[in-house]
């Protein structure tokens, strides 16, 4: 799915000025993960940057996203659908 951030703020000082996201900029989410640290939030994986080397950050906070378009992937659904039911 494209999501556009809407807020880019709190940069973790671990993660890096190229690692991050930036405010109105448009990505596509590859992955959605339940991030337990964080209190059980989604957490995006995004195509566009990749966190390795960030550790212990793998995704960015759902909440730093709205969508734009959902675009037809049966996995990332059914992901969706399994970590709404175990929330």
């Amino acid at each position: 799915m494209k999501v556009e951030c809407i807020d880019a703020s709190n940069r973790p000082n671990d993660i890096p000025i190229s690692q991050w996201v930036v405010k109105g900029n448009e990505y596509t989410v590859t992955g959605v993960w339940k991030m337990n640290m964080q209190g059980g939030i989604l957490g995006f994986e995004l195509a566009e940057i990749n966190l390795a080397g960030c550790a212990p950050y793998k995704y960015y906070a759902s909440d730093r996203f709205r969508v734009k378009e959902l675009q037809p992937d049966v996995k990332m659904e059914e992901k969706l659908e399994e970590e709404l039911v175990e929330a």
